[in-house]
């Protein structure tokens, strides 16, 4: 029984992921013939938060957006008000242009932006989109393309935190 609950948090994980990554996709999930969440597929990334986290949680995001220079072409997403958190980093959700990644560097810098309006021990809830040029990311460093390296990552962490810390 331990291993069905961890398969399917595991699974919830990867769905949630790509329900935020392509909220112009309808995404649903089912589990013992319950809906979990549901998408509506209407493009609009707020409506999939709402889905999958709430209406409270989708009510605290605010909008990061922001063009990019150097090593990224642009910044996009929600991040959540600082008193809207969890103990946590599940709910920080990192794309790459448009794709769902685990970006470990990107992540940090997300938290990092909040200094101490977070306690050490909590996360935000956060959609944050990098859009790169072409070359800018290596996506072969895990076998199923879900972690990712970005080139000029000390440039891209900054930069991260700095739209981050704009839009709170």
């Amino acid at each position: 029984l331990k291993t069905e609950a961890t398969e399917f948090d595991h699974i919830a994980r990867i769905t949630t992921g790509y329900a935020l990554a392509r909220p112009d996709v309808a995404v649903s999930l089912e589990r013992d013939g319950r809906e979990t969440f549901a998408t509506a597929g209407d493009g609009d990334r707020r409506s999939a938060v709402m889905a999958v986290y709430g209406r409270d949680v989708a009510e605290a995001m605010v909008p990061v957006d922001h063009d990019g220079e150097g090593p990224l072409s642009g910044i996009e997403g929600l991040v959540s008000h600082p008193e809207t958190n969890r103990a946590g980093r599940e709910y920080v959700t990192t794309l790459v242009d448009g794709r769902y990644v685990n970006a470990t560097a990107v992540r940090e810098a997300i938290v990092d932006a909040y200094g101490r309006q977070l306690a050490t021990d909590r996360y935000p809830f956060a959609v944050v989109d990098l859009r790169l040029p072409p070359g800018g990311v290596d996506g072969n460093v895990h076998p199923r393309k879900l972690e990712v390296l970005c080139a000029a990552e000390g440039e891209i962490k900054a930069a991260v935190a700095e739209a981050v810390e704009a839009a709170l």
